[in-house]
């Protein structure tokens, strides 16, 4: 055994040797990109799009995704070379043992390396498809835009993020956007429909709660950070979005559930008092504090 290892080391320096080569060439050109004194002009002025931290999560699981394809392929030839490598220099004809041991191994490996890659792309879809949500709810918010409010998008918040804030004569808005898909058994209108009691979102086979618990405390905790960076009170109201249904509403609640087509109330104020020009400014100021891009001169130095 130990002697066929021996004779396997040809055949490991052989894989090794041109993935030391690869990992050289990429250093040096790391190397050579970061020390090129090249700066983007791009400044750190350019506010978040929507989606924005869904499609850096999306973007990190394919990269791992295709690592794990990778390794899936590559790790199980790696194996059958080594088997081959030990039945030529040993007599592994009449000890199938190393064989054996190589092929459970292989096995073992593809498998939990295929779950592995169900699991991220499961993951990813869910993504993809809360992507989708929330960039739907953005240019359906546009009318809000033309009638004198401003959008922030994937405002960043203590532990979590928040889809989009609208900042209007008609008050501040947190909006949590939810992508949920829709039944194709069944009548469409009825399918289209979710219910609103206040309480919980009723939809056509399932009942939830969560969206309008988050909505709630993401639009508290951003009154109080506007209060104590603007040093005036604000009050922030929690909406929920659901980009493609029809929202029935049977009972009052603070927090409004919507069909982000509309979006028109948003520009009224509740008590016929707008909040003030300058008052907006200072607000929509410390949102923008909290929606900033990375500084893209810095990055473009990091390879």
């Amino acid at each position: 055994m130990f002697y066929g290892m021996l004779q396997a080391l040809p055949f490991l320096a052989f894989m090794v040797l041109p993935i030391l080569i690869a990992g050289g060439i990429v250093l040096a050109w790391k190397r050579w990109f970061r020390n090129r004194n090249r700066r983007s002009p791009l400044t750190s002025e350019l506010l978040r799009p929507p989606g924005y931290g869904l499609q850096e999560k999306i973007d990190e699981m394919e990269v791992d995704i295709d690592a794990y394809v990778i390794m899936m392929i590559v790790v199980p030839m790696m194996l059958y070379g080594l088997w081959l490598q030990q039945r030529v220099f040993t007599d592994a004809t009449h000890n199938p043992v190393n064989g054996i041991i190589l092929i459970i191994a292989a096995c073992i490996l593809f498998v939990l390396t295929q779950f592995r890659i169900m699991k991220l792309m499961k993951k990813r879809q869910k993504y993809r498809e809360a992507l989708s949500g929330e960039v739907a709810t953005a240019q359906l918010l546009e009318p809000v835009i033309a009638g004198g409010g401003r959008v922030f998008h994937d405002v960043q918040a203590t532990g979590f993020n928040i889809d989009h804030v609208v900042v209007s004569p008609g008050g501040v808005f947190a909006i949590e956007t939810k992508h949920r898909l829709k039944s194709t058994k069944g009548l469409a209108g009825e399918l289209a429909k979710v219910r609103y009691d206040g309480k919980a979102l009723h939809f056509p086979s399932w009942v939830e709660t969560k969206p309008i618990t988050q909505a709630r405390n993401q639009a508290d905790w951003l009154s109080k950070s506007l209060t104590k960076s603007t040093g005036d009170t604000v009050a922030v109201r929690p909406v929920v979005a659901l980009p493609g249904w029809y929202v029935e509403r049977t009972g009052r609640s603070d927090v409004n559930v919507i069909n982000p087509k509309n979006t028109s109330f948003m520009l009224k104020p509740a008590d016929d008092s707008p909040i003030p020009e300058d008052k907006r400014k200072r607000i929509s100021y410390q949102l923008e504090q909290l929606s900033r891009l990375p500084d893209f001169s810095k990055l473009t130095t990091k390879v």
